[in-house]
């Protein structure tokens, strides 16, 4: 009896194993199965990217991302458009956007203080001018003893100015009969009308605003060749860099393949924009950047829209941040960005 009973406990304990053992695997199974499909739904993430623009001139060269289709070539793209960098930044660090257009200064600011950006391209370069109805003005010297209307205080028209003013060895803002006065009391989108108006004698501003002020003026002109000035200065055989691409730095080295092939429609957009300006310039107001399609028509030619490689471009930031490190220290951080700063 004590042997049967003890053959029978034998039995159910096996078995008992048994089931335990059955039931791991199928835990086992399950959990694998369950992390593929995880690791299939993150890999499906890895596909999409998200880009702002800002409102304004800086967005138009990618304005045709804005009509991909959203699905291609296994990338979706999603456009939206943030009216400040203040605005922009925040949504870029927090992850509610991967990929974002900022001011070259911005972006090193931002970089130099938490390292939480990396650069991926310039796509826009130099383009401000100084406008005026005074055909005497021939060179800088010729700006002495003038007050000039300055668009953005505390950003590149700003520095960018004082640096050829300096190297042509002209005095700002002082008590000096001769000194350069620079005035930055009219907001950026009113100094076309006032120049027009003729209120104004000379503005120092980007596209398209200069070419809203011809429109409105023809007799306004570009007084003085401010892109070669800077190429002379700096010893440059390019321009400078108005606006560069961006991306949060823990999705850039998460998903490399997927940020270059990003690049590469981020360089076919602004190239189609050169060729078509018409129709960017129906998409930039289509889409709401806050500029009218003719003007954005008429400027695209002098807008100075291009695409070149963080890695390309990196000699070039660096003699623009110069500048600010020269004039502004504070507006890029204090110092020059390291190369992880740049995408390669």
């Amino acid at each position: 009896m004590y042997k049967i009973f003890l053959k029978d406990f034998i039995k159910e304990k096996k078995m008992k194993k048994r089931i335990v053992f059955l039931l791991i695997a199928v835990g086992l199974v399950t959990f694998m199965f369950a992390s593929g499909r995880k690791d299939g739904q993150n890999q499906a993430k890895t596909t999409e990217v998200k880009i702002s623009v800002l409102n304004g001139p800086s967005g138009v060269g990618l304005v045709p991302l804005f009509e991909r289709e959203a699905e291609k070539n296994n990338l979706s793209i999603q456009m939206e458009v943030s009216s400040t960098p203040d605005v922009l930044l925040p949504k870029l660090i927090k992850g509610e956007i991967d990929m974002g257009i900022l001011p070259p200064n911005a972006a090193a600011k931002v970089y130099n203080t938490s390292e939480n950006i990396v650069l991926l391209a310039v796509v826009g370069k130099g383009m401000l001018n100084l406008m005026s109805l005074d055909t005497n003005v021939k060179t800088l010297d010729n700006l002495k003893g003038k007050r000039v209307f300055v668009a953005g205080q505390g950003s590149t028209p700003e520095y960018l100015l004082r640096y050829l003013a300096s190297q042509s060895g002209i005095v700002i803002d002082s008590k000096q009969a001769d000194s350069l006065e620079l005035d930055f009391s009219i907001p950026t989108a009113e100094l076309a009308a006032a120049l027009a108006s003729e209120k104004i004698s000379y503005a120092f501003l980007p596209e398209p605003f200069a070419s809203l002020a011809q429109i409105n003026n023809p007799h306004l002109i570009r007084a003085l060749d401010i892109q070669g000035l800077y190429q002379s200065f700096t010893n440059t055989q390019d321009s400078y860099p108005m606006t560069v691409l961006v991306g949060r730095k823990s999705f850039v080295e998460e998903n490399k393949d997927l940020v270059k092939k990003v690049l590469k429609e981020v360089a076919a957009a602004i190239d189609y924009t050169n060729k078509n300006p018409e129709k960017a310039g129906q998409l930039v107001e289509k889409y709401s950047l806050g500029l009218k399609a003719p003007i954005v028509t008429k400027s695209i030619p002098t807008s100075a829209f291009a695409y070149s490689s963080a890695v390309d471009a990196k000699k070039d930031i660096e003699d623009l941040l110069s500048v600010f490190l020269d004039f502004a220290p504070e507006a890029i951080g204090g110092k020059l960005p390291d190369d992880s700063f740049y995408f390669n």
